[in-house]
């Protein structure tokens, strides 16, 4: 072997060395991880939770494994506000959560808190769908953060543990537990209600030492929380729907590889279908749970329509906290209505 040679193999077995050293690290920097935080238990029959599963099941298979989805169930990592902020500063990157807990930082989807926006889910899905990208155009702008998916929990139902609620009089003197949503309250305020502002972990407590008479909220939380301990009557008022956006921040999706983009995309309309097909499933499944636990289940009002004129009646006191008004004027138009002046 000559000194040419003796070199060479010199050479090659050090760059194999360094190379050897540097490849475990190499290919972990090249592991794109995306932590994934929501506020719900882990059951695979949780709404939040079988989202996260769909999504982070496909993003992995369609990247082959170069994106590795971490998901922090139960506000493991902050409640949702905070995991909204944190998607903002690069702590974590997507979650999912409640839309009124966006609209602290993207005032224009307090449009999805107005009272009977939509009525059906029909509406409800064709609103988001054809309004998809118009919507993520105003939540960029007021907030960094973009939504890939949206989920549903239900219609919000009513209930309590005093009588059965069929006219808007039957509500007048009981107190209901609502999320510290002005446009809750107004709502509840304009039916004849009393409307009690509660932190959501102090609900059931409340519930069951009657501090309050009733809450709303969709079927699968009202059984998730095993509401029926505490509450004889459900009213279907079908006034809001619980609406929660799948949500990135739009600047760190722009910097990911095309195919990753690609994938988180596809991951969040596959967990937006699979999600609305399981509300519906479970809802039918869930009324006919709670009626065998002794739960009474009325229908929507018989005055519904009262119910509907007063809580529209709120609307425009809210117009200028939700700021410019056009996304609502073409939602509503997509619906073939006008809003209220």
């Amino acid at each position: 072997m000559n000194i040419r040679q003796s070199f060479n193999r010199a050479l090659l077995g050090a760059v194999c060395g360094a190379l050897l050293l540097v490849s475990p690290a190499s290919a972990a920097e090249k592991k794109i991880v995306m932590r994934y935080s929501h506020s719900s238990s882990a059951m695979v029959k949780e709404p939040h939770h079988a989202a996260a599963l769909d999504f982070k099941n496909y993003v992995e298979k369609a990247t082959n494994g170069k994106v590795d989805v971490q998901i922090y169930p139960g506000s493991q990592l902050g409640g949702e506000e905070r995991s909204f902020q944190d998607i903002q500063q690069g702590v974590i990157q997507i979650a999912s959560l409640a839309v009124n807990n966006v609209t602290v930082f993207s005032p224009s989807m307090g449009v999805f808190d107005l009272p009977y926006m939509f009525t059906n889910y029909e509406d409800c899905y064709k609103l988001i769908d054809q309004n998809w990208d118009e919507i993520n155009k105003r939540m960029i702008a007021e907030s960094g953060n973009m939504a890939v998916g949206w989920l549903v929990q239900g219609f919000r139902v009513l209930s309590n543990s005093k009588r059965p609620i069929n006219t808007i009089e039957d509500l007048k003197g009981l107190k209901i537990r609502v999320p510290n949503n002005p446009i809750m309250i107004a709502t509840f305020r304009a039916w004849g209600g009393e409307p009690a502002p509660m932190a959501w972990d102090e609900t059931f407590n409340a519930l069951q030492q009657k501090v309050v008479d009733g809450q709303e909220n969709p079927y699968p939380v009202f059984a998730s929380n095993k509401f029926e301990e505490v509450q004889k009557y459900i009213t279907e008022i079908h006034y809001k729907v619980w609406i929660g956006p799948i949500v990135v921040n739009a600047a760190w999706f722009k910097k990911q590889p095309a195919d990753v983009q690609k994938a988180i995309l596809e991951g969040g309309r596959l967990a937006t279908e699979n999600n609305r097909k399981m509300i519906a499933e479970m809802e039918t499944d869930l009324v006919k749970v709670l009626k065998d636990k002794g739960v009474e289940i009325l229908a929507k009002p018989e005055d519904e329509p009262v119910w509907q004129e007063k809580a529209m009646g709120v609307w425009p006191q809210f117009y200028d906290k939700i700021g410019d008004i056009s996304l609502l004027d073409t939602m509503m138009k997509s619906l073939g209505r006008t809003r209220p002046q």
